[in-house]
């Protein structure tokens, strides 16, 4: 009977750190969702200086060059030529230092990320059409673009106003109210309510990380003896392994390779920020988790010795049996 309930102690403090493991990455996972959805800094660090990239700059050109010579007369785009391409060159590039298009681009990250998270959370409440479409992202460029193409507005005014011909109140059509759809690369097959779920879950990280600490608590209680160095151990040794893979995948993002090397620069340089600002708390968990696992291979091994030690001196006194004196006459 005594040796079952042992048994049964060794596999629930087992079992216990095991679920501490989990319990602690899943609330790593879900403070950085949580910051990532709800707070200003994350999103601000991530992508805050794409504007400065010189991707970017060649992309807005690239748009704005387009822009205006479907809207320009075919006369007009001939005789300007290089000339005009030369002028939203250095307009771009003087633009983009602009106050208040950091501005812009901060409003429009700050409003990209709020929305997208009321868009999850209002699936979690009413449910999806379970396509993976309901995950894309809408963007809304129009405070980016007014801040941006007002310097160049009065550029072009002033480098095209002398054609008679040509009516500088048209160049209002290079700030409009534009929203880009960006397509979720979660793949097809992807289930829009578990990412719901998920975002629904990481505003509960704090009782995760206190339903890990009582985990332990637990199955270093239960344990009896070396057990529960050993159940230590084997937990140790789980969150390493999680710790690990998610700082080496899921915080180290690829997203492949773009045809587009303007576009291909700037995915390069979120990767690297996403990852800057995301993997560097995995690499803590994951050593404070093989710092569990040295704990728990010194004190399984300490215990051992221990009752080692104690048989052996119990073998000895048994060995060398104390008889009493007899009786003197």
């Amino acid at each position: 009977m005594a040796e079952g309930v042992i048994h049964m102690r060794q596999a629930l403090s087992v079992l216990s750190l095991l679920l501490a493991a989990v319990l602690a990455a899943a609330s790593l996972a879900g403070f950085q969702i949580n910051q990532l959805l709800r707070e200003e800094e994350p999103i601000a660090q991530i992508a805050g200086e794409l504007p400065a990239q010189q991707g970017f700059s060649e992309l807005v050109s690239e748009t704005l060059l387009d822009r205006l010579e479907s809207e320009l007369p075919g006369g007009v785009s001939d005789l300007l030529g290089d000339r005009a391409d030369s002028a939203v060159d250095s307009l771009v590039a003087s633009m983009l230092e602009n106050e208040e298009v950091d501005a812009a681009w901060n409003e429009t990250l700050q409003g990209t990320r709020a929305d997208y998270t009321a868009q999850l959370e209002a699936m979690f409440d009413q449910g999806t059409t379970g396509d993976a479409s309901d995950l894309d992202l809408a963007v809304d460029l129009s405070p980016m673009a007014e801040a941006m193409t007002g310097p160049l507005r009065e550029g072009l005014d002033s480098a095209l106003g002398w054609l008679p011909f040509l009516d500088t109140s048209s160049f209002e059509f290079l700030a409009p109210e534009l929203v880009v759809d960006i397509e979720a690369s979660t793949g097809e097959d992807a289930d829009p309510y578990t990412w719901a779920l998920l975002v629904e879950l990481s505003k509960h990280w704090l009782v995760l990380a206190v339903l890990s600490g009582i985990m332990v608590a637990v199955g270093l209680l239960l344990g009896p003896g070396r057990s529960r160095w050993v159940a230590l151990t084997l937990g140790g040794l789980l969150g390493l392994g999680l710790g690990l893979w998610v700082a080496l995948t899921v915080a180290a993002p690829e997203f492949g390779a773009v045809s587009d090397a303007a576009t291909q620069s700037l995915v390069e340089h979120l990767e690297s920020q996403i990852t800057a600002w995301a993997q560097p708390a995995w690499w803590i968990f994951s050593g404070a988790a093989g710092a569990a696992v040295v704990l728990g291979l010194l004190g399984s091994a300490a215990a051992g010795s221990g009752a080692s030690r104690g048989r052996r001196d119990a073998g000895v006194n048994q060995g060398h049996g104390v008889t009493a004196p007899g009786t003197r006459r």
